[in-house]
């Protein structure tokens, strides 16, 4: 039996080889080279996801110039409604924040406690949100493109929806002609 197995993987030597060489080619003269990969079609580069509205803008470079003037802290990175948000705060007066919110528009912004009152902030569609997170709370979000928006919120230690109201406009008011026009 063992001489017959070994005659049999013997005999099927040739053919192994056989099949090995013939997938082979000769070798012809020249260079090698490589067949390009072909390009991503359109469809492949627009599921990568659309370029972020905002792009290299900082929320924190938008608060900044209009709270260190009025004796806030120096503004700090905030992740709370997005991953570009900034917030600063003054001492037994109020916090202030700025948030950069490229998934959702002015339509899906929340009202918490508060009522969206529709409004303008330059030319930009916007609404103003007394209330928002209680009594001395104000949001103003103004609209980027329909699906994005900036927020400036405000929640003072003593006052009113009005005067909370009156910080998040100015807030907002000095950030808008620095905001990309959306399409």
């Amino acid at each position: 039996m063992l001489i017959k197995s070994k005659l049999l993987k013997l005999a099927s030597l040739p053919v192994v080889l056989a099949l090995t060489v013939s997938g082979c080619s000769r070798e012809e003269p020249g260079n090698a080279t490589p067949i390009p990969s072909p390009s991503k079609s359109a469809s492949q580069s627009q599921s990568a996801g659309p370029k972020d509205v905002f792009g290299d803008m900082r929320a924190c470079d938008l608060l900044e110039p209009t709270t260190t003037p009025k004796g806030f802290d120096l503004p700090e990175v905030e992740t709370y409604e997005s991953d570009n948000g900034c917030a600063a705060e003054k001492s037994g007066y109020a916090s202030v924040s700025i948030y950069l919110v490229s998934k959702a528009g002015i339509d899906q912004l929340s009202p918490g406690q508060g009522t969206k009152v529709p409004t303008k902030v330059g030319d930009r569609e916007a609404v103003e949100i007394p209330g928002d997170s209680g009594t001395q709370a104000c949001t103003v979000a103004i609209a980027v493109t329909p699906t994005s928006r900036m927020t400036a919120s405000t929640s003072l230690n003593r006052g009113t929806n009005e005067e909370a109201c009156a910080l998040s406009r100015e807030i907002a008011e000095a950030a808008e002609p620095k905001l990309p026009r959306g399409n």
